[in-house]
């Protein structure tokens, strides 16, 4: 089974909503690009469905995927 293959009950889903807006706000203005939104998403959902569902330890990792990104980049 492909993990695009599983489904979220309704208040999972609520939780990995709040966990992207709050961590998409958590980026530098200059970092909230689609792109990065992209990463931060796909980060969260792939978490999600390994089966971690902690909203801090969820926020915590998408986070530090994509920021050291961005400081790599700005070099």
């Amino acid at each position: 089974m492909f993990a695009q293959d599983r489904a979220f009950d309704p208040a999972t889903l609520r939780v990995l909503r709040t966990v992207f807006e709050e961590a998409a706000a958590t980026l530098p203005s200059d970092q909230q690009t689609e792109e990065r939104k992209t990463i931060l998403a796909s980060r969260i959902l792939n978490l999600a469905w390994s089966g971690e569902t902690d909203p801090v330890r969820l926020r915590t990792a998408a986070l530090l995927h994509v920021l050291p990104r961005a400081a790599s980049e700005k070099r």
